[in-house]
């Protein structure tokens, strides 16, 4: 059975998947990211997520990743995201040194994520959708039938999260300020509540308290009214048939995404014909997309 691991590289957590050429997860392993710790500590534990996975089958190794990633040389370019350090980390080339009888291969986490949910998820049968992945930033991931995945001219296509939402707002991680990730993502939320309660908590926490907190309900709704807004201004720039909404932050979609769709219904000047759904495969969508980036490469 031919076989590849598929490496999810997050701002938290580094989850590994064993996966087979149907798309299945045949064994899983996790790690925390620690990203303040430096790219080094981040690569060593990629890589012992790969020993954990590692048996006879192998074909070869991917890794989505966040920030602005060269496909080709499998390193990241300016911006590196959430991770401290992460900026100029040839990803490729160090794990290459711990595995050198692996094809590796690097991938933005957000085109990742948009090929599992085209292969065998939400997105499956569309010509043309827009994938957003709502975790500790805001990824995006742009598909066209015939064409693929947007990666522009210099591999910073579909990078919808560093899109200008409030001129002159918050600083992002990017160097830019006022970019959608800083309104509309976990550490989003998480910020604001700290911002207007001097509280630190887990976003996940939040979402749960949203009925008996009110600092809670108003920081979630007022995600949820970025959120649909946001999405208005994709539909009205890309036109897609679909988008789908994954990332970690989908887990606690109970408590957000009416809300987000009717804010979107009441910002935009045509809501029909566009289907917004939920990503099917959630916090395995990474995974199971590296996995399919290696049957891919090597066929």
């Amino acid at each position: 059975m031919k076989k590849a691991i598929g490496i999810d590289l997050g701002g938290t957590s580094i989850k590994g998947g064993l996966i087979d050429e149907g798309g299945n997860i045949l064994k899983k392993a996790e790690k925390d990211t620690l990203t303040a710790n430096g790219r080094y500590e981040v690569l060593e534990r990629i890589s012992e997520v790969i020993n954990m996975l590692m048996e006879d089958g192998v074909m070869g190794i991917a890794i989505g990743s966040p920030g602005f990633i060269d496909s080709n040389e499998g390193k990241v370019l300016k911006v590196g995201g959430n991770i401290h350090d992460w900026a100029g980390t040839k990803i490729k080339d160090e794990l290459q040194k711990k595995h050198p009888n692996m094809s590796i291969f690097v991938e933005n986490d957000a085109n990742v994520a948009a090929i599992c949910e085209h292969w065998k998820g939400a997105a499956k049968g569309y010509e043309n959708f827009i994938m957003l992945t709502l975790g500790s930033g805001l990824g995006g991931a742009i598909y066209i039938e015939n064409h693929g995945l947007v990666r522009g001219h210099r591999y910073r296509g579909g990078e919808l999260g560093h899109a200008i939402y409030i001129p002159g707002g918050k600083l992002c991680t990017c160097g830019q300020r006022g970019c959608a990730e800083q309104y509309i993502s976990g550490n989003a939320v998480e910020n604001a509540y700290e911002e207007k309660t001097g509280i630190k908590k887990k976003g996940r926490d939040i979402f749960k308290s949203i009925s008996k907190d009110d600092i809670a309900n108003e920081v979630i709704h007022s995600f949820s009214q970025n959120l649909g807004i946001y999405i208005t201004t994709l539909k009205n720039m890309f036109d897609p048939e679909c988008i789908v909404i994954g990332g970690g932050v989908i887990n606690s979609k109970e408590y957000w995404w009416d809300d987000t769709i009717k804010s979107f219904k009441n910002h935009s000047n045509d809501s029909e014909d566009i289907d917004i759904v939920p990503a099917k495969y959630l916090n395995d969508a990474g995974m199971i997309g590296a996995g399919k980036i290696v049957f891919d490469r090597l066929r």
